[in-house]
């Protein structure tokens, strides 16, 4: 099955989801992600304003911020450039093109400087490559990435149907370290 394929049908998967197995999940898989990975050590962190299902953010957002350490978001800067920038206390948010939260701000940081990041998808394949809505703006956003020797902990957190048994990787598209899901810890690393 090709990538757009997979997509359409991950998605409506993911919208059969009842409001309590998400929540029920989001805290499993947050809770699981925490007692794995000391995240109180990373200081610059990519995470997201969860979209449609995506797994939700908020207790490692308040253990991040109980440890000073900063919070980044993506922000969609024109039809193909996404940047991130910093969450603050008072950040003012939109919403963009797609009904996402983002930060207005000019706060930017090199993607060189993470820590740990922490990026949604649609679908993983068998080799921990992402697949994401179809806009690239990630894959652009990180792509140089790819051939750094020095590179963040790239973290993916979804639900288990959307853990794919095929390959479906290109060059340009993000590989996950590690995957947690509401039953399961991948790593690709």
């Amino acid at each position: 099955m090709d990538k757009k394929n997979i997509r359409k049908l991950l998605l409506e998967q993911g919208e059969l989801l009842s409001n309590k197995f998400i929540s029920d999940a989001n805290q499993k898989i947050q809770s699981v992600l925490m007692s794995e990975i000391d995240i109180k050590e990373s200081k610059n962190n990519l995470l997201y304003f969860p979209f449609r299902k995506e797994v939700a953010l908020d207790l490692i957002t308040s253990e991040l911020k109980k440890h000073a350490n900063k919070i980044y978001m993506p922000c969609i800067i024109s039809k193909k450039i996404m940047r991130f920038n910093l969450l603050k206390e008072d950040s003012i948010l939109k919403k963009n093109q797609f009904g996402i939260n983002e930060i207005i701000s000019q706060d930017f940081i090199d993607p060189f400087l993470f820590d740990t990041m922490f990026i949604p998808f649609v679908g993983v394949d068998s080799n921990g490559c992402r697949l994401g809505y179809g806009g690239g703006f990630f894959d652009r956003a990180l792509s140089k990435m790819n051939t750094s020797k020095i590179k963040p902990l790239i973290i993916g957190l979804g639900y288990d149907f959307q853990i794919v048994d095929e390959e479906f990787g290109e060059p340009h598209d993000i590989k996950y370290d590690l995957v947690i899901t509401e039953t399961n810890i991948l790593s690709y690393s």
